[in-house]
């Protein structure tokens, strides 16, 4: 009964609450209806240009309007296709990464593959190149042997016949001129049917890209199509082996195709020749089986390329841009990879010799970590070798920032300290102040670790704070195992001296 009279009264309530509200909106249209008319009336008797002026006024208020409600909606959104960073849009010349290449020999990094492809680059425009990818068995060394009829091209009818990038040169009587390379199939280049970072490197330098299907587009086709359309170069959907479909399916594949393609990526449809059984009879009545290549239409594909290669110029200029930014991307990897083994040398060290000063030092974090030469001279180091001036970090104020927080662990790091050396019989005769220079290891090799993980991270992560972020996670990183390895290094330098 207590249930059947709240849900009565509810429903009340909403009525109630539903009259009311179309009370004030039969209020808010009579109110607006009124002053409308009052207007109108006025404007019976008001003089044309005024009224034109009145009405130009509305809209330009209108119009701020409208634009304020936009900039407030769209504030900090990203508009679709502005993911692109400046840095990645940036364009690199010759000059620069001759310069930084130079540089980078002079520091010990071994730049002398980045320095060849520098030099064929400032030798000038090569080859026009055409590459063709696509899945196993879509026919690309088909293709190329249809071109090439001549040539020795690997192909089956199994498929992955390919294995390794091939190079062929292709010219006619037209003056088409061009070099040809067969692709791995991406099934093979890559177990998840993508393309790995060998062929995708090879399709960054090529001028043209062919891609060559057999079928409708299947979703690991539409990936790898992406992936190559994203090097922006001139490219090309080939549907491969026309021969085996009729005119109408043929039509039914082009429109669902050409539906699915990126923005100016051009498609056409053509066949390969196909391998054929042959029986040769001798004049002596004696019989062989060869095999010869038959059939095959490729027109539309040479007047593709035709069309594409008119552009001499502009496929120069885009293949040099794309050159250019794959020299800058291998000579910022050898950096990067330098950088992080002198890095993590340098740590070890600073680990080592903090390590030895821990030795004579009363308490881990209050001598050589606040005050001392070595967290400075091990911070400076570091930035030095990142190319980052010391007065972009605040050194002093990192070193006593890395302090507060050692003192708050420094209980368990000590205790952790004491028992991994107990797993060391006569250390303490050895190095002597065992766990305190093991302590004073892990405080040094964390802010090692910590400032070289920000300086990695590039410049928007250099600062104070990150770097003690990241110093308070490796202070809880694996402190077992790397005491343990500190203790080996002390033990191993001790012997050695």
């Amino acid at each position: 009964m207590t249930n059947n009279n709240s849900v009565s009264l509810i429903r009340k309530a909403i009525i109630l609450l539903t009259v009311l509200i179309v009370l004030v909106v039969f209020l808010i249209i009579f109110q607006f209806t009124d002053i409308a008319f009052r207007v109108w009336d006025r404007i019976q008797h008001t003089p044309p240009a005024f009224i034109a002026i009145y009405l130009t006024i509305v809209a330009l208020i209108a119009a701020i309007g409208l634009g304020l409600i936009w900039k407030i909606w769209t504030v900090g959104r990203k508009r679709r296709g502005q993911g692109t960073t400046t840095a990645e849009k940036k364009r690199h010349t010759l000059e620069e990464l001759q310069a930084r290449a130079a540089a980078a020999r002079a520091q010990g990094v071994d730049v002398s593959a980045i320095e060849t492809e520098l030099a064929a680059i400032e030798a000038g425009p090569q080859e026009l190149e055409l590459a063709f990818f696509g899945k196993i068995s879509t026919g690309k060394s088909s293709l190329i042997q249809t071109l090439l009829p001549n040539a020795s091209v690997d192909t089956s009818i199994i498929g992955g016949s390919t294995t390794a990038i091939e190079r062929y040169h292709y010219e006619n009587n037209r003056g088409l001129s061009l070099t040809l390379l067969d692709m791995p199939g991406t099934h093979q280049a890559g177990a998840d049917g993508t393309l790995d970072r060998e062929v995708m490197t090879a399709a960054r330098r090529v001028h043209i890209v062919a891609y060559v299907i057999d079928q409708d587009l299947t979703e690991s086709d539409i990936i790898s199509i992406l992936r190559l359309h994203a090097f922006d170069k001139p490219m090309l959907v080939v549907l491969n082996k026309t021969n085996l479909y009729t005119a109408d399916e043929l039509a039914e594949l082009k429109t669902r195709i050409k539906s699915r393609l990126p923005d100016g990526v051009n498609y056409i449809a053509c066949a390969s020749a196909y391998r054929q059984k042959i029986q040769r009879i001798a004049a002596d009545g004696s019989a062989t089986w060869e095999e010869e290549y038959r059939g095959g239409d490729i027109a539309p594909l040479l007047q593709a390329i035709a069309q594409m290669t008119t552009a001499r110029g502009t496929l120069t200029a885009r293949n040099r841009e794309a050159l250019l930014s794959l020299a800058h991307e291998n000579l910022n990897h050898r950096l990067s990879h330098y950088r992080r083994e002198r890095g993590e040398a340098l740590v070890k060290n600073y680990a080592r010799k903090a390590m030895l000063g821990g030795v004579a030092a009363v308490g881990p974090g209050t001598d050589i970590l606040i005050q001392g030469y070595l967290g400075m001279d091990m911070l400076k180091h570091l930035t030095r070798l990142y190319d980052i001036p010391a007065r972009d970090i605040d050194l002093q104020t990192l070193v006593e920032a890395a302090s507060s927080k050692v003192k708050t662990q420094l209980t368990i790091i000590l205790a952790l300290a004491g028992n991994v050396c107990k797993a060391f019989p006569g250390i303490g005769t050895v190095i002597g102040g065992a766990s305190h220079a093991v302590a004073y290891g892990l405080i040094f090799e964390s802010l090692g670790r910590a400032t070289l993980q920000a300086l990695e991270s590039g410049s928007d992560n250099i600062n104070t704070q990150h770097i003690i972020q990241n110093f308070e996670e490796q202070l809880h990183n694996e402190l077992e195992t790397r005491a343990q390895n500190l203790v080996r290094l002390a033990i191993g330098r001790d012997k050695q001296s």
